[in-house]
């Protein structure tokens, strides 16, 4: 079997981010079976799906890519889909404390409920469906999209995500074969990583050059690493607090707060220290974009901008303003 020495925990605070384990065994062995219930993924599917995802030949598609498309998702889900459903979302709750609530009082969330399980959804899908479509959901980035921008950019030295979140680009960069290097404020995805890392390699006959620094991306010394390619998708803040709350976030009292504490420092440390002739990619909305563009802290033209796929979520669009569309890029600098 391979060894899988390459992953590396780059932490210097062990001491300070010790979790209570009894708490966190109990929270786990909870969100273990709330979500397995909502979704069933076994190992196998993970590590097919993963496979999937490996053997996609962008190179043959004239870099193009179904944005829709869900290969590389249940790889995804399997290891971090129960962790997803403790960010706080609308209203700032989370999935596991609504469902502590007493939701079933709400008429129309409870109406919802009992028309999700005539449609076949067992209990867990069924609630899960209400919370959706009324609080909303946290969703990882697409594997398959990262690993098509891999592919269209080829880094070779080394992948920077200085918002690791649900390991969608860190599972691209492992399919790409290039070294990733994720960074994350959640302590509590530190075993995850490490376990998805360790099992994936062995069912691939495979090993993954992948490092894990679990702090404030705004504390990190971005020149003790070498890489010729950022690539992330930073927390969103909009209107007047953050679109999401992740466990053991830093908390930011204004838009403004967020982006000279966190969001412009960190663009700009990552970018000082990108390799000449490397790419600096990352996926904000337009307002986060014209923050960054007005602040003068990149280059003022970008060299691409590609278009994302956002599943609406009404079908028939949003029924307040039809009109309005929501668009969201990925918006790239080239590093002369």
């Amino acid at each position: 079997m391979p060894k899988t020495k390459k992953y590396k925990d780059k932490d210097k605070n062990k001491n300070k981010d010790k979790v209570d384990r009894s708490r966190f065994t109990r929270k786990n062995n909870f969100s273990r079976i709330v979500s397995s219930t909502i979704k069933n993924i076994s190992f196998e599917k993970a590590c097919s799906d993963f496979r999937a995802l490996k053997n996609i030949d962008f190179s043959s598609k004239k870099n193009t890519v179904l944005h829709s498309a869900k290969v590389g998702n249940s790889a995804m889900d399997y290891y971090f889909f129960k962790y997803r459903l403790h960010t706080k979302i609308k209203r700032g709750i989370s999935y596991y404390e609504w469902i502590k609530t007493n939701w079933k009082q709400n008429e129309s969330e409870y109406r919802m409920y009992k028309f999700n399980l005539a449609q076949g959804k067992n209990h867990e899908q069924a609630r899960y469906g209400v919370f959706r479509l009324y609080y909303g959901s946290s969703q990882g980035f697409k594997p398959l999209i990262a690993k098509w921008l891999y592919s269209l950019y080829q880094p070779k030295t080394a992948v920077l995500d200085f918002s690791a979140g649900w390991g969608g680009r860190c599972l691209a960069a492992m399919a790409y074969n290039v070294p990733y290097i994720g960074i994350d404020t959640n302590i509590e995805l530190k075993s995850v990583y490490r376990k998805m890392v360790s099992e994936i390699s062995k069912a691939e006959a495979s090993e993954f050059d992948v490092t894990m620094i679990f702090k404030d991306a705004a504390a990190v010394h971005y020149e003790d690493y070498k890489y010729d390619m950022v690539f992330t998708s930073p927390p969103y803040f909009k209107s007047l607090r953050l679109a999401e709350v992740y466990p053991h976030m830093p908390l930011y009292s204004t838009r403004q707060d967020f982006n000279t504490k966190f969001l412009f420092p960190v663009i700009q440390n990552s970018y000082k220290h990108l390799k000449r002739g490397g790419t600096f990619a990352i996926n904000v909305p337009i307002d986060a974009f014209d923050d960054i563009r007005n602040a003068k802290i990149m280059p003022p033209r970008v060299s691409a901008k590609h278009k994302l796929f956002i599943q609406p979520r009404f079908a028939k669009g949003n029924p307040v303003n039809p009109e309005k569309k929501y668009n969201e890029y990925i918006y790239v600098w080239k590093k002369p």
